[in-house]
């Protein structure tokens, strides 16, 4: 799948329906405040750095029913999004929770993470979605992505690896208040100066609703 495709996954987020049962992962946000789930990082970033807390803001995207031409059909849309939606019946479907990781680090840096986890109906962690490292500027209101990673399993450990693959990727925050939420309503894939090579996903518009990508502070957590 090639990096345009995967952020568009994460970002519309339209095809989580399964024909088959995927196995269940014994992953949880735990990992997060975990020093081995970022024990590569160092080597990642190419600079030596201690992190001693992590800042959590969340969002979810649900499968639900919705009206399309007379006919009922199902996508994932942000959990606080009602628009079209069908309340016929008691529904609960696949979802995912991303989220962006501000970490605190010694020496001070503005390093953030993007990461995705999927669920089944019954809560039980089922895979992930793209995830990525960057940096935050929260004077500009911008988030910029240089490096795609993926979690490695270990015996139940999870730790963070790159993919060798090429990445630039931003994302425009309409609003930025740190310890609040961060609404994302633009992100650019930059693949050359070449006019025709850059995409922009607008986010309100894929959606119909402006705080389609909109992440709440969920807490801050000093690492184990």
């Amino acid at each position: 799948m090639s990096t345009l495709n995967k952020i568009l996954f994460a970002a519309v987020a339209m095809c989580m329906l399964y024909s088959c049962s995927p196995r269940n992962i014994a992953f949880s946000t735990d990992n997060f405040t975990n020093p081995l789930f970022y024990q590569s990082l160092p080597v990642i970033l190419n600079k030596s750095l201690r992190i001693d807390s992590v800042i959590t803001y969340e969002t979810t995207f649900e499968e639900k029913p919705y009206e399309g031409y007379y006919v009922i059909d199902y996508s994932e849309v942000n959990a606080r999004n009602d628009n079209n939606i069908l309340h016929y019946k008691n529904f609960k479907g696949y979802y995912q929770k991303l989220y962006l990781l501000k970490l605190v680090t010694y020496p001070k840096d503005s390093v953030i993470m993007y990461f995705s986890i999927k669920y089944n109906a019954f809560g039980q962690c089922i895979g992930f979605g793209p995830s990525y490292i960057g940096t935050i500027d929260e004077k500009r209101n911008l988030l910029f992505f240089n490096a795609e990673l993926y979690p490695r399993n270990k015996k139940n450990n999870y730790s963070l690896k790159k993919v060798r693959v090429p990445l630039a990727l931003f994302m425009n925050a309409s609003q930025l208040l740190p310890g609040n939420y961060i609404n994302i309503d633009k992100m650019i894939v930059e693949k050359s100066f070449e006019i025709g090579n850059n995409v922009v996903i607008d986010i309100p518009r894929i959606f119909h609703d402006s705080a389609a990508l909109k992440f709440e502070y969920i807490d801050t957590r000093s690492m184990k």
